[in-house]
């Protein structure tokens, strides 16, 4: 597939995934509706990268990876891990935190003991924060031999939509459980699995 195969391909997703979320009922407590929130803000994320892509928008695109995956790891601890003193404080936006804590409090779950999250942080993080502030990835792919101009290779474009789909799905998948949908957490697995 092409990179415009990539980006059709997102587009579904994120209209499959609206047709399935948006509107869903859920426990009004604090607990739920900040997890919901930071879920909710990978969904919009994935659809502005897209957007971003098609529109040959990509150093902003690829600047809302490491936001998008921070919403995600942050939206499953406040679900799933939080304390109540810690919801408070996130709620005063004193949030102190530090990402690789959070993971680990995540991955003593059984549904992340693989250690997934940890690994993508190790292995992605120094490049998500390089895109995000601009850093030396970002800014060598603003510029060609003898010009100013976006250089960035359908490769690499293809691999952003890649993550932020995946992200997507499994944001989409925690959403399922925080509704308690478990139709909806059927579809997504099924959706994850498939080849």
């Amino acid at each position: 597939m092409n990179l415009a195969d990539h980006i059709a391909k997102s587009k579904e997703l994120s209209h499959w995934i609206n047709t399935r979320i948006h509107g869903s009922a859920m426990d009004s407590s604090p607990r739920h509706r900040l997890a919901a929130g930071c879920l909710d803000m990978v969904l919009e994320h994935q659809q502005a990268i897209v957007l971003l892509i098609s529109q040959r928008l990509c150093g902003s695109a690829t600047a809302l990876v490491r936001p998008s995956f921070e919403s995600y790891v942050r939206g499953v601890w406040l679900f799933e891990c939080a304390t109540e003193d810690a919801l408070t404080e996130f709620q005063d936006d004193k949030f102190g935190q530090a990402l690789s804590a959070i993971i680990a409090d995540i991955e003593k779950l059984p549904a992340f003991q693989s250690g997934v999250l940890a690994a993508i942080k190790k292995e992605s993080w120094g490049s998500m924060c390089s895109y995000a502030h601009s850093g030396f990835l970002q800014v060598t792919r603003r510029n060609k031999e003898g010009s100013i101009e976006p250089n960035y290779t359908d490769e690499e474009l293809i691999e952003v939509i890649k993550f932020i789909d995946g992200i997507a799905l499994l944001a989409t998948m925690e959403i399922s459980r925080l509704t308690k949908n478990d139709p909806l957490m059927k579809e997504v697995y099924e959706k994850i699995t498939k080849p």
